[in-house]
């Protein structure tokens, strides 16, 4: 694929592909790692080519981790200056050192947030999928506030597929949306983060309108359920 080869001890992405998903074979999760790294830039480059006519100047990839998707920003869009931001410093360490990615420590809470920069377009794959009510809203206006003028924020979220299959997979029988139109649980593929701030949420579509209402310069121009992975709904906000 050429890309770096490398991947971190501490990636816990990888730890959870090879204990949930591949188990006994382990080739076959590293095959998975670096195939899923590359659909998913590929998925973020073709959005931004459709929905910005052309390829960004810059990109925000926040949450982004070892760098299982910034790794491949070369191939797919070679012109962009890519940013990655993660809570993890030894990932942040690891983005910028190994994979040549310039890189920042995001803080854990949204009021830590402090970014003197904006960007082109802000990308933030499964973050919001494990996001409380308390720290939803806030975040989503954290990030919207790093875009640029007519710039983007991507996003996804678990929905009503992710929770149909959480019931049909016996994880959680009884997942259901709450009044709000939210779901959580404390189950989480970081272990090192405490639970009652990352988890597993779920949110409908309403509940995200409502969250995007406090933003006004906010406008929700795609949305496309199970979009990512066959079960991720996907995001795209417009700051007019």
């Amino acid at each position: 694929m050429d890309v770096v080869p490398e991947i971190s001890p501490e990636d816990m992405m990888f730890d959870f592909i090879v204990r949930a998903v591949f188990p006994t074979n382990h080739a076959q999760a590293v095959e998975a790692y670096f195939s899923g790294g590359g659909d998913c830039a590929q998925r973020l480059a073709a959005l931004c080519h459709e929905l910005l006519q052309t390829a960004p100047k810059t990109i925000l990839e926040f949450a982004s981790g070892y760098g299982r998707v910034c790794r491949h920003a070369k191939h797919v869009l070679p012109a962009t200056l890519w940013t990655s931001s993660d809570v993890h410093p030894h990932a942040v360490s690891f983005n910028t050192k190994k994979l040549g990615i310039d890189s920042f420590v995001s803080p854990a809470s949204p009021e830590g947030w402090v970014v003197n920069r904006r960007y082109e377009v802000v990308f933030a794959l499964s973050f919001f999928s494990h996001m409380p009510d308390a720290t939803f809203g806030p975040w989503l206006e954290r990030l919207f506030n790093s875009v640029e003028q007519n710039g983007i924020l991507i996003f996804t979220t678990h929905g009503e597929i992710s929770l149909r299959n959480m019931r049909a997979g016996g994880l959680d029988p009884l997942a259901n949306f709450n009044e709000k139109g939210c779901y959580w649980n404390t189950n989480s593929d970081q272990r090192d983060l405490d639970s009652t701030d990352y988890g597993t949420s779920a949110v409908t579509l309403h509940y995200v309108q409502r969250a995007l209402e406090a933003l006004p310069e906010a406008e929700l121009i795609r949305f496309q359920q199970a979009f990512w992975w066959a079960h991720q709904d996907l995001y795209v906000v417009r700051k007019r």
